[in-house]
């Protein structure tokens, strides 16, 4: 089965499916004794769950204190996907992040200080072969090289390219600001929401297939019904983007684009949807199409 990558949108936690919630007792509370374990349960579309029902995969946090200790993921048949070691739980990286193929072979690892690469970067082939090798110094590529599986060395090429929309790269703010702008376009206020003044931001996901198709549209946080089904609808009418790929393969990825609904009045203008942290409609004297 193919890999899908989740990508968020900086300063979002939420997006990158990364809850952080630190063990440490609340006020009133006994303390914790460490080691200490929490499990985190997430929805095929990153959204926390309760328990393991309907569970998309899983993260096993373990904590040496208060703050340090490392996350173990899994997908959803229990297989280890990644160990992440950590100075400070999902913020700050320190040591080497390792990924593992289903058969629990070991594939990539990458060494960071302080959540910057410093040392290392090697990818695996199944047969435990170096298939790339690169070294980082306070983040910055030193050197690079990619080797066949004969060993022989091959031209080397970039390890992970971000999808594109419209030329624009998602791993650049130009990206994700011309995919809120498309949806922008689309998005029609719902005449019951304007009725009821309903106003929010609904987070929806995205997934660009390997061959950039829009697929896997779904709800990740709600506001009501109406405004929900309104940003569903605008996202499926993306159009397709040009596929990313990992390790020279095209590779699925996934996003959760934050789309703010927001009844204003005084103005006919309608600002950019990056100013406003996803796809604003203001609305003066909306009209509708049947």
């Amino acid at each position: 089965m193919r890999k899908v990558l989740r990508i968020g949108i900086p300063g979002l936690l939420l997006a990158a499916g990364i809850l952080l919630s630190l063990p440490e007792a609340a006020s009133g509370q006994a303390p914790r004794s460490y080691p200490y374990r929490t499990v985190t349960y997430l929805a095929p579309n990153g959204a926390q769950l309760p328990g393991p029902e309907g569970a998309g995969s899983r993260i096993e946090r373990t904590f040496r204190d208060s703050l340090s200790g490392s996350a173990r993921h899994y997908n959803a048949a229990g297989k280890l996907e990644r160990i992440t070691p950590y100075a400070v739980m999902d913020v700050l990286k320190l040591g080497p992040e390792t990924t593992y193929y289903d058969t629990g072979q070991l594939h990539t690892k990458d060494d960071y200080v302080g959540s910057k690469r410093n040392g290392e970067f090697v990818v695996y082939y199944p047969d435990s072969k170096v298939r790339r090798r690169e070294i980082y110094v306070d983040d910055k590529r030193q050197s690079g090289e990619c080797y066949a599986p004969d060993g022989s060395m091959v031209p080397f090429y970039e390890y992970r390219t971000m999808p594109l929309f419209k030329g624009a790269s998602m791993s650049e703010k130009a990206g994700m600001n011309k995919v809120l702008a498309a949806v922008a376009a689309t998005l029609q206020y719902p005449a019951s929401a304007l009725r009821n003044q309903t106003q929010g931001q609904v987070f929806v996901t995205l997934t660009v297939g390997p061959a950039g198709e829009v697929t896997g549209v779904s709800l990740a946080k709600s506001v009501s019904p109406d405004l929900d089904a309104a940003a569903i609808a605008a996202v499926k009418r993306l159009p397709a983007f040009t596929p990313g790929h990992v390790d020279g393969v095209n590779t699925g990825f996934a996003f959760i684009l934050p789309i703010n609904f927001a009844i204003t009045g005084g103005s006919t203008q309608y600002p950019s949807p990056m100013r406003h942290r996803g796809g604003v409609y203001p609305v003066d004297r909306p009209t509708f199409r049947n």
